[in-house]
């Protein structure tokens, strides 16, 4: 079960602060933290949002009077779209005396880095990863997953579906060739066909379609899904590759093919990158919607520091996220008074408290988490000037969905 206790500089973090008059034990000066992220490749799309969602909450920590007085500092690294990229940024930054650091999103980036924390005396936030692994086989005490694990994200949205839509009767899919990609096509098949069956139905769901990662043309693959002649189609191609299969798709009307389309967690990434081109309607799931949040100060004011950023009223979940994910090291920081990983794991185990996200604690069992599941359906809005509205959202508890704790085994 999630430990939902709360320190007392949780509360501080509500209040609007985080200053302690103790100084930290483990370090003087700024508190530097090590963002390993992707900002080059097809996975920048998503980097540069966790890039944003770390130095708004740097910023808005350090307006507030830092951690004990000392200013959040982050050094930021590029992943180079690679697991050899990520292991020579983690070692350049710990080299150079980091003990903290938050990375994402790419699962096999991860995972190179992972096996090096404890040596390292190190205390990683993995930013919004999904693949089973990080918090199953790959499990280290020293990483706390602030993500959405993909039975819990994605067994929820095949749940959610198959419920809201009992007369969809059969589904295609197609993925990028990436392995933690397979947890989520599994993730939903599963949520869907054990909702169907629950209610005394069946749902077909193809085997998925595949596609190369990075890939420069999806036609052939686009084609196929076209012509599949099923109810629904489930879309798990992910940032820059997204973008293009969504591109190349638009004369194959998609839209008129499929009486439901499900896109995996492109969200509103797609909407602004299709713009007045956008497809009639499509679902998504979101880690963060904050239009669709209420009576979270910590989300408005991330919301508002984002449109000052970039001018643009609509962040990607990763923002709200990568936010939550500096909050909970300087919320451990500012309670225990230092950087030492044995200090702050049990800190963020027992710690609970409210960030853009919704509350933030974790399963002391893995270290995973458990939050609020949010999807979206969006689509062509010609009374806009951007072409594109939100027209729904839906809200349910993750907990239920999400796995058992197998730490330090596979699922």
């Amino acid at each position: 079960m999630l430990n939902r206790r709360k320190f007392l500089a949780t509360s501080a973090i509500a209040a609007g602060s985080l200053s302690m008059p103790a100084i930290l034990r483990a370090q003087t000066g700024p508190i530097q933290i090590g963002v390993i992220t992707t900002l080059t490749g097809p996975g920048q799309l998503y980097g540069q949002y966790i890039k944003d969602g770390c130095e708004l909450a740097a910023q808005l920590i350090n307006a507030r009077g830092g951690v004990n007085g000392q200013p959040i500092e982050l050094v930021i690294r590029d992943d180079r779209n690679s697991p050899d990229g990520a292991l020579a940024a983690f070692r350049e930054l710990a080299g150079s005396g980091i003990k903290l650091f938050a990375q994402g999103t790419f699962t096999a980036n991860v995972m190179a880095t992972l096996p090096l924390l404890e040596e390292n005396d190190a205390t990683m936030m993995v930013v919004g990863s999904s693949g089973l692994a990080i918090t199953h086989e790959a499990y280290t005490r020293n990483m706390f997953r602030l993500g959405y694990s993909a039975p819990m994200c994605f067994g929820g949205y095949g749940d959610l579906m198959a419920g809201k839509f009992p007369d969809i009767a059969s589904w295609t899919l197609i993925r990028s060739d990436v392995r933690s990609l397979q947890d989520i096509t599994d993730a939903f098949t599963a949520g869907l066909q054990n909702r169907a069956t629950a209610d005394g139905r069946t749902v077909s769901v193809s085997e998925p379609i595949l596609v190369p990662y990075n890939a420069p043309d999806f036609r052939n693959q686009i084609a196929r899904v076209a012509n599949a002649g099923t109810d629904a189609l489930f879309n798990c191609i992910q940032g820059a590759d997204g973008i293009s299969y969504y591109n190349q798709a638009q004369s194959f009307a998609l839209d008129q093919r499929f009486r439901l389309i499900c896109e995996s967690a492109g969200e509103l990434a797609v909407a602004k990158a299709l713009g007045r081109d956008m497809l009639e309607s499509m679902w998504s799931w979101t880690a963060w919607y904050p239009a669709g949040v209420t009576n979270n100060p910590i989300s408005d004011e991330l919301h508002q520091a984002f449109i000052a950023l970039r001018n643009d009223p609509y962040p990607n979940w990763y923002v709200g996220v990568a936010h939550d994910c500096i909050m909970t090291l300087a919320t451990a920081i500012g309670t225990t008074q230092s950087i030492a990983h044995d200090d702050l794991i049990p800190a963020i185990e027992a710690q609970s408290f409210q960030g853009a996200t919704g509350n933030v604690a974790f399963r002391t069992e893995d270290h995973g988490f458990a939050g609020d599941l949010t999807y979206i359906r969006y689509g062509k809005d010609t009374t806009v000037e951007q072409g594109w509205s939100v027209f729904e959202t839906e809200t349910i508890d993750g907990a239920p969905f999400l796995e058992r704790a197998t730490p330090g085994q596979a699922l």
